[in-house]
């Protein structure tokens, strides 16, 4: 569904309305005729829609005092949108994304919503693996006491390539501790197989807390050595 933003003229657009898409990039805004990607509909891809399938479904097995706990904090849960007004999100939406959150990360499943609270970063340093020593350490210096790490990660692309969001896929969790790496090197080669030396490979780091709130992603470039 497209968003648009109307002033006295329509002054911004966003998403897919018909057969166009609005969009814009560092040279501005411009559509685009929609296209359909292919749908893999992997294993992994089928699993988490199972997920968001059933935290949906689940919403109304919630009693009205649990539901109302979600609806009541959704003012202290706005985001702003693209437009860079600020937003509400409704009850369901809320319950969805902090239990997806949670879910994601190994946490439990959250049925009563409390207030929101600050959300370290995990203030990643670097990414070093070695081919040789069966390691890929991720360094990070966040505290993050009591939530959890969720690491994201890139296959080999090729050289020169910088924009990595849509390329980033969840291999690992685990619990932070300030200033010592964790070795994903077992999860990543399951999820992309054995990394060359001077691959080029992204890693990303989000501390997701008990209430299921997330940090931003730090994205930073991995050193695969021999």
């Amino acid at each position: 569904m497209a968003k648009i933003k109307f002033g006295m003229m329509m002054t911004d657009a966003s998403g897919k309305l018909g057969g166009q898409v609005f969009s814009k990039n560092r040279g501005g805004s411009y559509v685009r005729t929609k296209s359909t990607p292919v749908n893999p509909q992997s294993v992994a891809q089928m699993g988490v829609r199972g997920l968001f399938a059933s935290i949906s479904s689940r919403w109304s097995t919630l009693t009205q005092a649990q539901r109302d706990s979600f609806l009541g904090f959704v003012g202290d849960y706005a985001k702003t949108d693209i437009f860079g007004d600020l937003r509400n999100p409704s009850g369901k939406n809320l319950f969805q994304k902090l239990n997806q959150n949670a879910l994601l990360s190994g946490q439990p499943a959250l049925n009563v919503c409390v207030a929101p609270l600050a959300v370290p970063f995990a203030n990643v340093q670097s990414a070093l693996g070695s081919v040789a020593g069966t390691s890929f350490d991720v360094l990070t210096e966040g505290v993050t006491t009591g939530s959890k790490l969720v690491f994201w990660a890139t296959p080999s692309l090729s050289q020169g390539t910088k924009f990595v969001k849509n390329k980033l896929r969840q291999v690992s969790v685990a619990v932070g501790n300030a200033g010592v790496a964790t070795d994903i090197y077992a999860d990543y080669v399951a999820k992309f197989g054995l990394p060359a030396v001077g691959a080029n490979i992204f890693v990303g780091v989000r501390v997701i807390n008990t209430n299921g709130q997330a940090s931003p992603l730090e994205v930073v470039k991995a050193t695969i050595s021999a």
